[in-house]
């Protein structure tokens, strides 16, 4: 075993994890990366958390496998051969929900940014604890068990916004306008409390799941992706309005 492999299992092992891991049942990862030794790794840190692995080695390794079986997550390596994790991510979003983790050695906002472009729900920068994995997995199964089991409506209408919950679109002025799932969750979170100011550490907990506030430039982030699909001017927005000093607020557009 290398050092580095050593290091993790300390990591894993020191994080007090039980031996069943954090999951009441056991759910399918699909885990990406063409690093042999990182995607050992991850692996090794994946099924501690009580997921079964399936492993790819490059991105039509990757779309192969997701087509083969039903997976509960995706994790995917940026740089990744043949196609990369945003071309992977890209394809996999037309055909699914599934809650999927980019995993990169790149921390520039811009890649964030086509992450949640392409429909990614997270980020994961190399190199990373296995505490930070754990709770960064738990945060994104938390979010979709939630979105999955959450049906306190099935459509609403607020002025010219039309939310359909079952399939997860909007309607803007009678006209489909496709969102990531992360986006529709933020959007459904501020509409259904029109004119409520809504702090960004709130969204991030109901939306991402998260319960720290270290991430709250995901929430930043995906205002801005969402601003560009459901405003007529993404640089003075009239929906989804900031209120300075606690977060955004949604706002019924006035009439034409």
């Amino acid at each position: 075993m290398t050092t580095q492999e050593n290091s993790a299992v300390t990591s894993s092992k020191d994080s007090g994890l039980s031996s069943k891991g954090l999951l009441a049942r056991e759910l399918n990862v699909l885990i990406a990366e063409d690093e042999l030794v990182m995607r050992r790794l991850l692996k090794q840190s994946m099924e501690r958390l009580g997921f079964i692995v399936t492993e790819a080695v490059d991105g039509d390794d990757a779309l192969l496998k997701f087509g083969a079986q039903r997976f509960h997550l995706v994790m995917l390596d940026v740089l990744m051969p043949k196609r990369t994790g945003f071309e992977v991510c890209q394809e996999i979003r037309r055909q699914s929900n599934v809650p999927i983790v980019m995993i990169t050695a790149l921390n520039r906002p811009e890649d964030i940014i086509q992450g949640l472009k392409f429909g990614a729900d997270n980020y994961i920068t190399k190199p990373f604890n296995f505490k930070e994995l754990e709770a960064r997995i738990h945060a994104v199964i938390r979010r979709s068990m939630h979105l999955n089991h959450h049906h306190s409506f099935e459509v609403i209408e607020i002025g010219d916004l039309t939310l359909f919950n079952a399939t997860q679109e909007i309607e803007i002025k009678r006209q489909r306008v496709p969102l990531t799932p992360i986006e529709f969750a933020l959007l459904r979170h501020l509409a259904s409390q029109v004119d409520r100011p809504v702090s960004k550490e709130e969204l991030l907990q109901e939306v991402w799941g998260y319960l720290d506030t270290d991430n709250l430039n995901l929430v930043e982030l995906a205002i801005r992706r969402l601003r560009t699909k459901i405003e007529s001017d993404a640089s003075n927005p009239t929906r989804v309005v900031t209120v300075r000093g606690v977060g955004y607020k949604y706002c019924v557009a006035p009439p034409e």
